[in-house]
């Protein structure tokens, strides 16, 4: 068999001996899961180095052991900003953001889902913009230091156009879900919870 014959042998729905076919949306759920898993130990610093910074402030310091920690708050505050921005763009990927559905899944499908198209070109804009201003910030952020550390800013300063990018991303491939199903945008993001009252109203 030559090799023309070998490239047409494959199976393409992903049979033994097949070619992986690319998946864009598992890469960005790949992407997702190792953002999830970050945030994660971001939390989880960020408690001890609270309980840390407590310890010594209000429980040492009475014990007469002179102990100090300060660099614990500005840790904690800096791994806030960044969960706070990459746990947003996760959230993007399934629309679990923060916005009133109710007005959309009450109007008729296809007149929701070309308003929920439009809410969705407008938060891209205002992503794209929040880029911008987060790349202003980074490179106003490579001339300045922490106050304890004396970390560069640029650390911190970051977290705004790294995390809306991923919204982008995100965003984009949510769109991408809903044009591959056959659901629509609507089910791409369907909240159960408004779904089910709706229908209880119409009951």
């Amino acid at each position: 068999m030559n090799n023309k014959n070998k490239t047409l042998a494959f199976d393409e729905t992903g049979g033994k001996g097949a070619r992986p076919r690319f998946d864009p949306l598992a890469v960005v759920d790949r992407l997702n899961d190792l953002v999830t898993r970050l945030c994660g130990l971001a939390m989880l610093v960020m408690v001890l180095c609270v309980v840390a910074g407590i310890l010594t402030r209000f429980v040492f310091s009475h014990l007469q052991y002179d102990l100090a920690l300060p660099w614990t708050e500005e840790v904690s505050r800096y791994l806030m900003i960044w969960v706070v921005f990459l746990g947003a763009a996760v959230a993007a990927r399934k629309g679990k953001l923060i916005g009133v559905q109710v007005l959309i899944y009450a109007l008729p499908r296809k007149l929701g889902a070309g308003l929920k198209y439009l809410s969705i070109l407008l938060s891209l804009g205002f992503y794209l913009i929040l880029i911008w201003v987060g790349l202003e910030w980074a490179e106003l952020g490579r001339t300045q230091g922490s106050p304890v550390m004396e970390l560069p800013m640029v650390a911190t300063y970051s977290a705004m156009s790294v995390g809306f990018s991923l919204s982008v991303l995100n965003t984009l491939a949510l769109v991408y879900e809903a044009w591959r199903s056959q659901d629509g945008i609507l089910g791409a993001e369907e909240d159960d919870e408004i779904v089910t009252a709706l229908a209880e109203g119409k009951a």
